[in-house]
């Protein structure tokens, strides 16, 4: 069956976004030297992070509630006040940020536009993705955009049922094995992975066997189209 959909990540996959997120970790290692060593701090931060995905979900505005909790939690509570202010700070400038396009997605997007229909699915906090699909000036490529809390396999079914679509002909392009890959191939969809420079440890999958039926993988998106079109075949 011929490709109905093609369906995008958006964060490091569209636009960069994970270097955000380091440099805001390298700045409170740096703030929180004088309590503990910089490995420590950065497995404490990733530790209370996960610990919240259940409360928070994810995105910048909870990345910056887990660096508070960190910032409190590494110094005993001796933490002043406005070092608080400055991660707090820190996290509107994320909120406020560049959307920078990764190279080759623009021309990519498109030549796919011209034979495909595409959507972007994305997780994170709604204001927050929904407002950087629009800085990006990517919204016009896209039907449908989606903002879920996670992307798990139940998650990929209910999009797949509420638009009409059909696994056998549902594409989806990202830089995460464990959100992009494993789920779509779950239901029987194609996924295309593009690895990303930068990747929080909790997105990857270390076992992943390869090969698996539907599964591609690519060096970067400008790469897409033709691989698309060899799909079609």
């Amino acid at each position: 069956m011929p490709i109905d959909m093609i369906a995008f990540d958006a964060d490091d996959t569209l636009w960069h976004n994970e270097v955000y997120y380091q440099n805001a970790i390298e700045t409170l290692t740096q703030t929180l030297a004088k309590w503990e060593t910089p490995e420590k701090i950065v497995d404490s931060i990733d530790k209370i992070e996960i610990r919240n995905l259940p409360l928070y979900g994810y995105g910048i505005k909870a990345f910056i509630l887990s660096l508070i909790e960190a910032a409190i939690e590494i110094s005993d509570g001796e933490i002043g006040g406005e070092p608080i202010t400055n991660i707090i700070d820190m996290g509107k400038s994320m909120l406020q940020a560049e959307v920078a396009l990764k190279p080759g997605v623009l021309n990519a997007l498109k030549t796919l536009s011209n034979d495909y229909r595409m959507m972007v699915i994305t997780k994170g906090d709604l204001l927050d993705q929904t407002d950087k699909v629009k800085r990006s000036g990517l919204q016009p490529f896209f039907t449908f955009i989606e903002v879920v809390n996670d992307k798990t396999t139940p998650t990929y079914r209910k999009i797949i049922d509420k638009y009409g679509l059909h696994s056998e002909t549902f594409v989806m392009v990202g830089n995460s094995l464990r959100s992009d890959v494993l789920p779509i191939l779950d239901i029987g969809a194609s996924a295309i992975y593009i690895p990303s420079e930068t990747l929080w440890a909790h997105e990857m999958v270390p076992d992943f066997e390869l090969p698996q039926k539907g599964f591609y993988e690519l060096e970067h998106i400008g790469q897409l189209p033709d691989l698309i079109a060899t799909m079609q075949m």
